[in-house]
């Protein structure tokens, strides 16, 4: 007679990680994510799955996720949007939230999530206090800056997190822009949220730490120039040279 395993829960959250030749940042961004599971299942038994999109690395990116005891799917695309969307249509989790591979969340973070979802008054959210892990003075001003404005004009992104089901409806991350993308698919989610009598969470009471390590790399005055040109020129966003910046400073091949 057979037998049969007992089907596995579906997981309440998805933390989807897109990873391009991380592997000396992922492993420590997973245990990370660990500590705040760890801390959301001091009031919730909901299982929380850790998903890497290997983004078509060439490095050891995939297997030190797994090394860690991330689940791992791959996008061909080297596309930071295109990378998120593979991750959210793989999600197994009700509640999908978008963390980059370098970054750290305080260990409160998925239990507000949840419970900002859980409450059905919100579309999804992000995270309005966002800092730097090195304490570099153009990098902090400018993080400064970016804080008080995702606290007063409500387009926080460090974590973005919908339902499922929401970023299915929205269609995930515009593939148009190489860079930027999260925000416009905040304004997408915003959108939607007042169509249908919802608001937009700004977490305010966790925090995301960001690397500075880009930062580290070009000096203050290319740093301020390549912020100013897409605030000048928005359609360069739609530019994979352009954005460079955001494919480790050169066009990928």
């Amino acid at each position: 007679m057979a037998t049969h395993e007992p089907a596995q829960p579906r997981p309440k959250i998805s933390v989807v990680i897109p990873a391009y030749n991380e592997e000396k940042y992922v492993g420590a961004t997973i245990e990370n994510v660990k500590e705040a599971i760890k801390e959301y299942h001091k009031k919730y038994s909901f299982p929380v799955e850790i998903l890497v999109v290997n983004n078509n690395s060439i490095d050891r990116t995939e297997e030190v996720a797994r090394q860690y005891g991330a689940r791992v799917v791959f996008e061909g695309k080297n596309q930071i949007a295109a990378s998120r969307n593979a991750g959210g249509r793989a999600a197994r989790g009700e509640i999908v939230a978008f963390l980059d591979a370098d970054d750290h969340i305080s260990p409160n973070l998925l239990t507000i999530v949840y419970e900002a979802m859980a409450s059905g008054k919100y579309i999804g959210g992000g995270v309005a206090r966002i800092y730097r892990d090195k304490r570099l003075t153009l990098a902090n001003w400018l993080e400064r800056i970016n804080n008080f404005n995702r606290r007063w004009v409500g387009v926080s992104t460090g974590l973005i997190y919908t339902h499922k089901e929401t970023f299915e409806r929205i269609g995930g991350f515009d593939e148009q822009y190489y860079a930027a993308e999260e925000g416009r698919f905040v304004l997408d989610l915003r959108k939607l949220g007042k169509k249908e009598g919802k608001k937009f969470c700004n977490i305010t009471d966790g925090y995301v730490i960001k690397s500075a390590r880009k930062f580290e790399q070009l000096k203050a005055p290319t740093l301020v120039w390549t912020g100013l040109k897409f605030v000048l020129f928005p359609w360069r966003l739609k530019s994979r040279k352009a954005c460079s910046y955001w494919y480790d400073l050169e066009e990928r091949k």
